[in-house]
């Protein structure tokens, strides 16, 4: 029977005290937004199961609730060799949001702040259809004091050219600042927004695509090197028994 050399065996008890101090990985509903499915012949869905969207503005907007219920929603990715088709999707539908002020989709998580640890939401979108460069999209985390969104961390990103014609999502990410045990945000749920900030500046069908939102919870520096160092102590004095 193979024995793992000692050397090794004191490499892997080391990575397995310090691989809990690593960014960590927490839930999020419906992260890719592959729920539900949307039937085939079916263009789109307005639902997305484990988000959220905003109640319609008053009628003196304009806008009716059905119309506004649509702003939002899923659809499944071009085939290959259609210009709408993504190249690096997560899964087989996107959500899209139209870049109209207000609507936005959004999730309480299970999650909650915890002191010593900042936190970091990563979103995967690209400009769809008619969206033109200068159209602005703000990702972000936030918690709930009553009814009222307080963002704690987010990202305002702004459409460009070549946002727009890319065949990929790109990468954009929100970053909180360290939670400390006084804020008034630590022990409340994380709440992760996708909201549209700005109106198309161009007539014609315009929208945001998204897909692969996650959430990670990285401790403080200071908390890392504290369980690096009794790592190391912990490896040093193991190899002073056996010597």
């Amino acid at each position: 029977m193979y024995t793992i050399p000692k050397k090794f065996r004191l490499l892997t008890l080391l990575a397995t005290c310090v691989a809990p101090l690593a960014a960590q990985s927490l839930a999020v509903n419906n992260p890719s937004f592959e729920a539900p499915s949307v039937p085939p012949g079916f263009p789109a869905l307005p639902s997305v199961d484990g988000w959220q969207k905003p109640p319609p503005p008053p009628p003196e907007f304009g806008i009716s609730a059905d119309d506004w219920n649509n702003l939002a929603g899923i659809f499944p990715n071009a085939p290959v060799g259609d210009g709408r088709h993504i190249t690096n999707l997560d899964g087989n539908q996107v959500a899209f949001v139209f870049p109209f002020p207000g609507m936005s989709l959004s999730q309480e998580t299970s999650n909650a702040f915890a002191a010593g640890q900042t936190y970091s939401l990563q979103v995967a979108l690209r400009g769809g259809g008619a969206l033109t460069p200068g159209t602005q999209f703000r990702i972000g985390l936030y918690y709930l004091d009553g009814a009222n969104r307080v963002t704690v961390g987010s990202t305002s990103i702004s459409a460009t050219e070549a946002f727009v014609t890319t065949s990929q999502l790109l990468e954009f990410s929100a970053t909180t600042p360290l939670v400390q045990s006084t804020d008034s945000w630590a022990g409340r749920n994380i709440g992760i927004e996708l909201a549209a900030l700005s109106q198309n500046g161009a007539p014609g069908i315009a929208y945001w695509e998204l897909d692969n939102v996650r959430l990670s919870a990285v401790p403080e520096p200071g908390t890392v090197a504290l369980g690096l160092a009794g790592a190391a102590a912990l490896g040093l004095s193991l190899r002073r028994r056996r010597a």
